[in-house]
């Protein structure tokens, strides 16, 4: 089992899933995402046409099938007999039906085995379900209980939905979730309460990062607390006062057992102070390695290409920065990345994770995958707090790589991150990395890559701006410094119809 296991459980839509994610990123621990098994569950059996009511042909679908849980920032990897299935199980029709699935004893008895087996390969997990601190892991030393109004809990799911572009009624929804909530507290198996030892915490008015800033001060003092004691286990309470299962030994007595346990409760202190100080060592050496990737990713740049910058004065060396940059290769990422004088973030397509070198690769540096073909609400968060705590956010706001070397307009969606992370937007503009890797070619080759940043836009004139004007402002800057760009450099500059 984990060496450190953290749960949080709650009611649909508290916030649980996207609050686990933050805090497993925090702690850089692994994110058990249980909805996700039963969700592939539920795929497998409406992919093989059963009666989901049928609880005797739901577990012949568990058995039936292979089911491979995997993990990957952000989020879980899953696979059903070797296909992948991490988008398919997110269908909204699919959800209305893992009902069946939650509520079977017999579905729930293999999942709660198959969460238990992903916990033991991992040393730190945070987990988040509706039992999870009461029937799968009753001995995690840090419990959480999240809950909020049935009617803040409706709105956050209608934003949700509205935001991936379908529609939903506030009030049918609100419906749903206190229908959702009665059986899910009735249910006979793994039925929603809090733990007793939990700590409860209602999200109702709270932003996400004020309620994960919140746990994760209570997980810190809990692994602080060298008096905790995990809870005492059957066998340990049927062993009686004479003996000390955990020990393998005989319960200690007298001036001895004293001393024993003044050593023991040394050493327990000892690791839990390791134990906090963990997460602080694993960021010191993230943030080595990247500085080390970065002067790697200089030399790459200097030897390889012509590679020059210009507007570096428009950086701003602190506070929260969107850099707004246009798509032309694989290599933009390095490109504009060895420019700015500063840890950032990148964001890359989710497909990318899935490769077995180079998903580890990009991950390491701060890289949060991202899913291309429908609105990716989790990753959105991710990026809003990385914003929010001050980061500077590496995006590529016309959302593919260009067919052609011109400038793609920018999506509108990009301005309600803006308005959301109340970042400075800098425009970056690439030029050269078309020619160099064009998105038909399968290696890149020598050439000049210039990398100018353009005038910043403050939080307040973003605000006074829609969606719209926000990306045709952008599209258009991104244009002209290119065109500017071009010129200098005494390229053919390339034609737009505006």
């Amino acid at each position: 089992m984990a060496e450190l296991i953290i749960t949080i459980d709650g009611p649909a839509a508290s916030g649980k899933s996207t609050m686990a994610r933050s805090l497993a990123e925090r702690l850089a621990a692994t994110f058990l995402d249980t909805g996700a098994m039963y969700r592939a569950i539920t795929l497998a059996a409406v992919r093989d046409g059963i009666e989901l009511s049928d609880e005797g042909q739901l577990v012949r679908v568990a058995d039936q099938h292979r089911f491979d849980f995997e993990a990957a920032p952000g989020k879980m990897l899953v696979r059903i007999d070797g296909q992948d299935a991490t988008e398919a199980i997110r269908d909204t029709d699919l959800t209305a039906r893992v009902r069946h699935a939650a509520s079977s004893p017999r579905v729930r008895e293999k999942l709660v085995a198959m969460q238990r087996a992903f916990a033991a390969e991992h040393p730190k997990i945070v987990t988040e379900g509706r039992d999870q601190g009461t029937v799968v892991f009753p001995e995690a030393r840090v419990k959480i209980y999240l809950t909020a109004d049935a009617a803040e809990r409706a709105r956050r799911r209608v934003e949700e939905l509205r935001a991936r572009g379908q529609d939903a009624d506030l009030e049918q929804m609100r419906q749903a979730i206190d229908a959702r909530d009665r059986s899910d507290e009735s249910r006979a198996v793994g039925p929603l309460k809090p733990a007793s030892d939990a700590m409860l915490i209602d999200t109702t008015g709270l932003s996400i990062e004020e309620a994960v800033e919140l746990i994760h001060r209570h997980v810190k003092q809990r692994l602080s607390d060298h008096k905790w004691r995990p809870p005492v286990r059957t066998e340990e309470k049927m062993a009686g006062p004479g003996s000390d299962l955990r020990n393998g030994r005989p319960a200690t007595a007298g001036a001895a057992g004293v001393a024993q346990q003044a050593r023991d409760a040394g050493r327990t202190a000892h690791k839990d102070a390791t134990s906090v100080a963990a997460p602080q060592t694993l960021h010191t050496l993230m943030a080595a390695w990247y500085w080390l990737a970065r002067f790697v990713c200089q030399m790459f740049c200097t030897l390889v290409f012509r590679y020059r910058m210009c507007g570096r004065e428009n950086i701003p060396e602190t506070g929260s920065v969107i850099f707004a940059c246009n798509h032309q290769s694989y290599l933009d990422p390095v490109f504009c990345g060895v420019a700015v004088n500063r840890h950032l973030t990148y964001v890359a397509r989710d497909t990318l994770f899935h490769n077995w070198f180079f998903g580890p690769l990009i991950a390491s540096v701060n890289a949060i995958p991202i899913g291309r073909d429908k609105a990716d609400i989790a990753a959105m968060r991710m990026i809003i707090d990385r914003l929010r705590g001050g980061a500077g956010v590496c995006l590529y706001p016309e959302g593919t790589r260009t067919h052609d070397g011109r400038i793609i307009p920018v999506k509108p969606g990009f301005g309600l991150l803006c308005r959301r992370s109340k970042a400075t937007v800098v425009p970056v503009l690439i030029d050269g990395a078309f020619e160099v890797w064009p998105r038909h070619r399968k290696f890149f080759s020598p050439g000049a890559i210039t990398v100018c940043f353009g005038k910043s836009l403050q939080p307040e004139q973003i605000r006074t701006m829609t969606n719209q004007l926000l990306a045709d402002h952008l599209s258009h800057t991104l244009r002209q410094m290119q065109h500017e760009t071009r010129i200098k450099q005494g390229k053919k500059p390339y034609d737009y119809e505006e």
